[in-house]
Protein backbone atom coordinates (compact mmCIF):
# COMPACT_ATOMS: atom_id res chain seq x y z
CA UNK A 1 0.00 0.00 0.00
CA UNK A 2 1.04 3.38 -1.02
CA UNK A 3 2.00 5.76 2.18
CA UNK A 4 1.64 9.30 1.01
CA UNK A 5 5.16 10.74 2.80
CA UNK A 6 3.47 10.55 6.78
CA UNK A 7 0.40 13.08 5.24
CA UNK A 8 -1.86 13.29 7.85
CA UNK A 9 -5.22 14.90 6.87
CA UNK A 10 -6.79 16.66 9.63
CA UNK A 11 -10.47 18.17 9.15
CA UNK A 12 -11.27 20.40 12.16
CA UNK A 13 -14.63 20.69 12.82
CA UNK A 14 -16.50 23.67 15.34
CA UNK A 15 -19.33 23.53 17.33
CA UNK A 16 -21.57 25.20 15.27
CA UNK A 17 -21.31 23.28 11.97
CA UNK A 18 -24.54 23.17 10.58
CA UNK A 19 -24.16 18.97 9.44
CA UNK A 20 -24.42 17.13 12.96
CA UNK A 21 -20.92 16.14 13.27
CA UNK A 22 -22.97 12.48 13.55
CA UNK A 23 -23.84 12.06 10.53
CA UNK A 24 -20.80 13.47 8.40
CA UNK A 25 -17.70 11.71 7.45
CA UNK A 26 -14.19 12.35 6.18
CA UNK A 27 -13.10 10.90 2.66
CA UNK A 28 -9.41 10.35 2.05
CA UNK A 29 -8.87 8.78 -1.37
CA UNK A 30 -5.80 8.60 -3.70
CA UNK A 31 -5.52 7.12 -6.92
CA UNK A 32 -1.89 6.59 -8.35
CA UNK A 33 -0.93 5.94 -12.02
CA UNK A 34 0.35 3.00 -13.24
CA UNK A 35 -0.85 1.73 -9.44
CA UNK A 36 -3.39 -0.62 -8.39
CA UNK A 37 -5.80 1.29 -6.18
CA UNK A 38 -5.75 0.48 -2.62
CA UNK A 39 -5.78 3.57 -0.69
CA UNK A 40 -9.18 5.23 0.10
CA UNK A 41 -10.06 5.39 3.46
CA UNK A 42 -13.13 6.71 5.18
CA UNK A 43 -13.09 8.17 9.24
CA UNK A 44 -15.46 9.46 11.30
CA UNK A 45 -15.84 12.97 11.98
CA UNK A 46 -14.25 15.07 15.05
CA UNK A 47 -14.88 17.82 17.08
CA UNK A 48 -12.04 20.58 16.61
CA UNK A 49 -11.40 20.90 20.13
CA UNK A 50 -11.98 16.82 20.89
CA UNK A 51 -9.56 15.48 23.14
CA UNK A 52 -9.65 11.81 20.96
CA UNK A 53 -6.92 12.20 18.55
CA UNK A 54 -7.15 9.02 17.21
CA UNK A 55 -8.35 8.08 13.71
CA UNK A 56 -11.92 6.13 13.88
CA UNK A 57 -12.20 4.29 10.40
CA UNK A 58 -15.50 3.66 9.17
CA UNK A 59 -15.66 -0.21 7.12
CA UNK A 60 -19.20 -0.54 6.61
CA UNK A 61 -19.45 2.15 3.52
CA UNK A 62 -20.40 1.33 -0.15
CA UNK A 63 -17.60 2.88 -2.34
CA UNK A 64 -17.40 2.81 -6.37
CA UNK A 65 -14.92 4.53 -8.47
CA UNK A 66 -16.00 5.48 -11.99
CA UNK A 67 -13.44 5.49 -14.49
CA UNK A 68 -12.66 4.50 -18.21
CA UNK A 69 -16.09 3.58 -19.26
CA UNK A 70 -16.94 1.34 -15.84
CA UNK A 71 -17.42 1.40 -12.62
CA UNK A 72 -16.00 -0.88 -9.80
CA UNK A 73 -16.80 -1.24 -6.09
CA UNK A 74 -13.90 -1.86 -3.26
CA UNK A 75 -14.04 -3.75 -0.82
CA UNK A 76 -12.91 -3.21 2.90
CA UNK A 77 -9.74 -4.51 4.57
CA UNK A 78 -10.14 -4.44 8.49
CA UNK A 79 -6.47 -4.97 9.54
CA UNK A 80 -5.08 -1.72 7.05
CA UNK A 81 -8.39 0.14 7.40
CA UNK A 82 -8.73 0.90 3.80
CA UNK A 83 -10.90 0.12 1.01
CA UNK A 84 -9.45 -1.29 -2.32
CA UNK A 85 -10.50 -2.89 -5.72
CA UNK A 86 -9.71 -6.02 -6.54
CA UNK A 87 -10.34 -5.85 -10.29
CA UNK A 88 -8.00 -4.26 -12.24
CA UNK A 89 -8.78 -0.37 -12.83
CA UNK A 90 -5.80 1.21 -15.17
CA UNK A 91 -5.46 4.76 -13.73
CA UNK A 92 -4.24 6.64 -16.68
CA UNK A 93 -2.50 10.51 -17.05
CA UNK A 94 -4.94 13.17 -17.98
CA UNK A 95 -7.70 10.84 -17.24
CA UNK A 96 -10.77 11.68 -15.05
CA UNK A 97 -12.37 9.49 -12.46
CA UNK A 98 -14.96 9.51 -9.87
CA UNK A 99 -15.82 8.55 -6.63
CA UNK A 100 -19.05 7.97 -4.85
CA UNK A 101 -19.43 7.15 -0.65
CA UNK A 102 -22.30 6.37 1.06
CA UNK A 103 -22.19 5.74 4.44
CA UNK A 104 -25.52 5.20 6.25
CA UNK A 105 -28.19 7.65 4.40
CA UNK A 106 -25.52 9.64 3.26
CA UNK A 107 -23.46 9.90 0.01
CA UNK A 108 -20.86 11.73 -1.08
CA UNK A 109 -19.38 12.37 -4.06
CA UNK A 110 -16.41 13.55 -6.38
CA UNK A 111 -14.02 14.01 -8.72
CA UNK A 112 -10.27 14.25 -9.63
CA UNK A 113 -8.07 14.41 -12.84
CA UNK A 114 -5.17 12.19 -12.89
CA UNK A 115 -1.44 14.46 -13.54
CA UNK A 116 0.39 13.87 -16.67
CA UNK A 117 3.81 11.94 -15.28
CA UNK A 118 6.90 13.84 -14.42
CA UNK A 119 9.79 14.45 -17.12
CA UNK A 120 13.33 14.98 -16.74
CA UNK A 121 13.63 12.82 -13.83
CA UNK A 122 17.59 12.07 -13.41
CA UNK A 123 20.62 11.87 -10.32
CA UNK A 124 23.42 14.04 -10.59
CA UNK A 125 25.54 10.85 -9.31
CA UNK A 126 23.75 7.22 -9.05
CA UNK A 127 26.75 5.77 -7.41
CA UNK A 128 27.80 7.23 -4.19
CA UNK A 129 30.81 6.07 -1.70
CA UNK A 130 30.90 5.97 1.48
CA UNK A 131 34.02 3.87 2.80
CA UNK A 132 33.63 1.28 5.44
CA UNK A 133 33.75 3.37 9.07
CA UNK A 134 35.46 2.58 12.36
CA UNK A 135 35.76 4.00 15.96
CA UNK A 136 39.00 6.15 15.77
CA UNK A 137 39.88 9.92 16.83
CA UNK A 138 39.78 11.10 13.16
CA UNK A 139 36.12 9.99 12.80
CA UNK A 140 34.49 12.91 13.65
CA UNK A 141 36.59 15.02 10.86
CA UNK A 142 35.49 11.73 8.63
CA UNK A 143 31.55 12.23 9.51
CA UNK A 144 31.75 15.96 8.61
CA UNK A 145 33.25 15.72 5.77
CA UNK A 146 30.94 13.26 4.54
CA UNK A 147 27.91 14.83 5.63
CA UNK A 148 29.07 17.50 3.30
CA UNK A 149 30.33 15.64 0.21
CA UNK A 150 28.30 12.06 -0.04
CA UNK A 151 25.36 13.77 -1.84
CA UNK A 152 23.34 13.34 -4.57
CA UNK A 153 21.41 15.86 -6.62
CA UNK A 154 17.99 14.74 -8.03
CA UNK A 155 16.92 17.05 -10.66
CA UNK A 156 13.51 16.78 -13.02
CA UNK A 157 11.69 18.82 -15.85
CA UNK A 158 9.30 21.66 -14.22
CA UNK A 159 8.96 24.66 -16.01
CA UNK A 160 5.34 25.29 -15.20
CA UNK A 161 6.42 25.29 -11.13
CA UNK A 162 3.88 22.42 -10.79
CA UNK A 163 3.53 20.81 -7.31
CA UNK A 164 5.93 17.58 -6.78
CA UNK A 165 7.42 15.66 -3.97
CA UNK A 166 9.49 12.47 -3.50
CA UNK A 167 10.19 9.29 -1.31
CA UNK A 168 13.81 7.89 -0.98
CA UNK A 169 13.10 3.77 0.22
CA UNK A 170 15.91 1.26 0.68
CA UNK A 171 15.14 -1.44 -1.99
CA UNK A 172 17.61 -4.07 -0.62
CA UNK A 173 16.32 -7.16 1.22
CA UNK A 174 19.11 -7.39 3.62
CA UNK A 175 20.35 -4.68 6.34
CA UNK A 176 23.39 -3.41 5.30
CA UNK A 177 24.22 -0.93 7.89
CA UNK A 178 26.45 2.25 7.43
CA UNK A 179 27.21 2.28 11.02
CA UNK A 180 27.79 -1.02 12.04
CA UNK A 181 27.03 -1.76 16.11
CA UNK A 182 30.01 -0.96 17.23
CA UNK A 183 29.14 2.58 17.54
CA UNK A 184 27.39 4.18 19.88
CA UNK A 185 23.72 4.47 19.57
CA UNK A 186 23.13 8.23 19.54
CA UNK A 187 26.02 8.80 16.49
CA UNK A 188 23.72 6.69 14.10
CA UNK A 189 20.53 8.04 15.62
CA UNK A 190 22.00 11.72 14.49
CA UNK A 191 22.82 10.91 11.03
CA UNK A 192 19.63 8.24 10.16
CA UNK A 193 17.15 11.27 11.29
CA UNK A 194 16.90 13.59 8.07
CA UNK A 195 13.88 13.13 5.95
CA UNK A 196 14.04 10.82 3.02
CA UNK A 197 10.35 11.94 2.29
CA UNK A 198 9.96 15.54 0.97
CA UNK A 199 7.11 17.79 1.70
CA UNK A 200 5.01 19.47 -1.73
CA UNK A 201 7.25 21.40 -3.87
CA UNK A 202 7.28 23.63 -6.85
CA UNK A 203 10.94 22.84 -7.44
CA UNK A 204 12.82 20.95 -9.54
CA UNK A 205 15.94 19.65 -7.77
CA UNK A 206 16.34 17.83 -4.50
CA UNK A 207 19.59 17.49 -2.81
CA UNK A 208 19.85 13.94 -0.70
CA UNK A 209 22.18 13.61 2.44
CA UNK A 210 23.49 10.29 1.94
CA UNK A 211 24.34 9.71 5.11
CA UNK A 212 20.80 10.33 6.60
CA UNK A 213 20.12 6.74 5.23
CA UNK A 214 20.40 3.38 6.78
CA UNK A 215 21.47 1.12 4.85
CA UNK A 216 24.61 0.11 1.73
CA UNK A 217 22.70 -0.45 -1.10
CA UNK A 218 20.64 0.21 -3.51
CA UNK A 219 17.85 3.04 -3.26
CA UNK A 220 14.39 4.07 -5.21
CA UNK A 221 13.64 7.80 -6.00
CA UNK A 222 9.70 7.98 -6.99
CA UNK A 223 9.04 11.45 -8.15
CA UNK A 224 5.10 12.54 -7.92
CA UNK A 225 3.28 15.03 -9.52
CA UNK A 226 0.20 16.42 -7.75
CA UNK A 227 -3.06 17.87 -8.68
CA UNK A 228 -4.48 21.10 -6.82
CA UNK A 229 -6.94 18.95 -4.76
CA UNK A 230 -4.37 17.76 -2.68
CA UNK A 231 -1.87 20.34 -2.33
CA UNK A 232 -4.48 22.94 -1.50
CA UNK A 233 -3.81 20.68 1.48
CA UNK A 234 -0.86 22.19 2.47
CA UNK A 235 -1.71 25.97 1.50
CA UNK A 236 -4.15 25.41 4.25
CA UNK A 237 -1.75 24.45 7.22
CA UNK A 238 -1.77 28.32 9.06
CA UNK A 239 -5.20 28.94 8.64
CA UNK A 240 -7.02 30.71 12.26
CA UNK A 241 -9.72 29.87 13.94
CA UNK A 242 -12.07 32.15 12.06
CA UNK A 243 -11.90 29.49 8.99
CA UNK A 244 -12.72 26.06 10.82
CA UNK A 245 -15.47 25.42 9.15
CA UNK A 246 -14.39 25.62 5.67
CA UNK A 247 -11.61 23.14 5.73
CA UNK A 248 -10.27 22.43 2.22
CA UNK A 249 -11.98 19.30 0.35
CA UNK A 250 -13.03 18.75 -2.77
CA UNK A 251 -15.77 16.39 -1.58
CA UNK A 252 -19.56 17.29 -2.08
CA UNK A 253 -21.90 16.29 0.93
CA UNK A 254 -18.62 15.24 2.95
CA UNK A 255 -14.95 16.57 3.93
CA UNK A 256 -11.48 15.42 2.91
CA UNK A 257 -10.11 14.95 -0.28
CA UNK A 258 -10.36 12.39 -3.79
CA UNK A 259 -7.25 13.21 -5.20
CA UNK A 260 -4.53 11.53 -8.20
CA UNK A 261 -1.42 11.04 -8.83
CA UNK A 262 1.58 10.21 -11.34
CA UNK A 263 5.13 9.22 -10.79
CA UNK A 264 7.90 8.23 -12.39
CA UNK A 265 11.29 6.45 -10.89
CA UNK A 266 14.53 6.21 -10.55
CA UNK A 267 17.58 5.11 -8.50
CA UNK A 268 21.10 5.38 -6.82
CA UNK A 269 23.48 2.98 -5.07
CA UNK A 270 25.30 3.91 -1.83
CA UNK A 271 28.58 1.77 -1.92
CA UNK A 272 31.58 1.39 0.28
CA UNK A 273 34.11 1.88 -2.65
Amino acid sequence: MKKIFGLLIIILFSCDNEIPIEDNFVVEAFLFQGEKVDDVRIKETKLWNSEDSIDTYIGNANIKIYGNGSEYSLEYNSTEGNYFIEDDLEIISGNTYGLEVNVDDRTATAETVVPTKPIGLEMSDYKIVIPPLVLSPALPNILAELFENARTNITWGNSNKEYHYLTIKYAGEDEDPIFSEEFPGQVGEFFSNFSIQSAPTQEKKYNVICMSLKNYGKYKVTLYKINKDYYSLFDSELQDGTELNDPPSNIINAFGVFSAFASDTTSFEIVRE
